[in-house]
């Protein structure tokens, strides 16, 4: 049998944690119990980027939903998760289902009125040694304690310690979390669809997941898989030089609102990539390609030598710059804007990665007497002397 996880479209859940009266509307049509598993699974895997505590703690998670509780246990170090009551809890958190469904996948803002959280573990008794099995579950408890809150009300990590917490590649080894941080920014309290092309050990899925902690994640991979137990990520098997797969992924799971080119680097993949999922990026959206530098290497589809051929990764780019000013253009026949052409809205480049963002390009340009006589044609006609010259 599928898990709730599997069955429920955690999108419907996250857009009706934005409110109450959504939230108690969603749990009452999927049941308390299937919502409550999902909003503990994704509590579990942002808890894995945390500190941990070092010995396991029993959390017993007690959740209200109009005249029923709901109980689940969630071990602490382990990750497992049970429904039921525990017999002796070193932790139970207390708390209404809705609003610890806005807690987590709401937008951020106060969520905690019906929260409760106590420690059972006695501490402070005199006399004890600092090794006595007491004080070590005691002080494993409070370490938990404080886990549970970091994860529901703590401060938010930027993206360079999310990408060190999940190994992920972007920090340290590239510079883009900056960079990340400075487009992304505007998106990271929405849910957004994000798309990532990617052949890593699922690394980068896992920063994204804790980054858009409201988004919904995919990743395009050689192998399938499932995102690690995060609700919202999920690994989608394919290939990134197959068109026709790109399309039918697209048509499956987006319209998408950032897609990251992190795969192959070939430059026939990066543009067969872009070609097939563009059109699925909605208004708005950012379409970015990682380690673009490769457009230069020979071995990989590039070149070093003739710098502007539009079969390289980066020169396709470039294409997409002419084609974001194509109403400057000066043209003897008439010419029909291509997709790219309408809605390319911007090119931002930076070392090794560029940002294509979508929008509307149709801004006028210059009048035709502008670009036909222009400042040059100007500067040659003849002068009279002693008075200024008229056009």
């Amino acid at each position: 049998m599928k898990s709730s996880i599997e069955r429920i479209p955690v999108q419907g859940i996250i857009a009706a944690a934005g409110s109450r009266t959504s939230a108690l509307t969603e749990i009452g049509a999927h049941g308390p119990e299937c919502v409550a598993e999902i909003f503990l699974a994704e509590l579990v895997s942002r808890m894995s980027l945390l500190d941990e505590p070092e010995d396991p703690a029993v959390v017993q998670w007690d959740l209200g939903f109009a005249d029923n509780r709901i109980g689940f246990v969630l071990e602490t170090g382990t990750g497992t998760v049970r429904a039921g009551w525990a017999a002796e809890p070193d932790v139970v958190v207390r708390q209404d289902l809705p609003e610890a469904l806005q807690a987590v996948f709401g937008p951020a803002g106060p969520h905690q009125a019906t929260r409760e959280m106590f420690v059972e573990v006695p501490g402070g008794r005199p006399g004890l040694d600092p090794g006595d099995p007491l004080v070590v579950r005691h002080a494993s408890a409070v370490r938990a304690a404080k886990l549970v809150r970091d994860v529901l009300s703590g401060p938010r990590l930027d993206l360079a310690e999310i990408a060190i917490r999940a190994g992920a590649d972007k920090w340290g080894t590239h510079w883009y979390t900056d960079l990340y941080e400075r487009y992304f920014g505007s998106f990271r309290d929405h849910p957004v669809s994000v798309l990532e092309i990617g052949c890593d050990g699922g690394e980068s899925l896992r920063m994204w997941a804790h980054y858009f902690s409201r988004g919904v994640i995919h990743r395009l991979d050689t192998q399938p898989g499932h995102g690690g137990g995060a609700p919202r990520a999920r690994i989608v098997e394919g290939d990134q030089g197959d068109a026709a797969s790109l399309r039918t992924l697209a048509e499956r799971f987006g319209p998408f609102d950032i897609v990251i080119d992190d795969g192959t680097h070939v430059s026939e993949h990066v543009i067969t990539s872009f070609t097939a999922l563009y059109p699925h990026l909605n208004p708005g959206g950012l379409y970015v390609i990682e380690d673009i530098g490769s457009s230069y290497w020979p071995s990989w589809g590039g070149s070093s030598v003739d710098l502007n051929r539009p079969d390289t990764s980066l020169g396709f780019v470039k294409t997409l710059v002419d084609g974001l000013n194509h109403q400057q253009l000066v043209r003897d026949d008439p010419y029909e804007p291509t997709l790219t052409d309408r809605t390319v809205s911007g090119v931002c480049l930076h070392h090794n990665i560029a940002f294509i963002e979508k929008g509307v390009n149709t801004e006028r340009g210059a009048p035709a007497w502008v670009s036909a006589a222009g400042p040059l044609a100007a500067s040659q006609a003849p002068r009279r002397r002693g008075g200024a010259s008229t056009c």
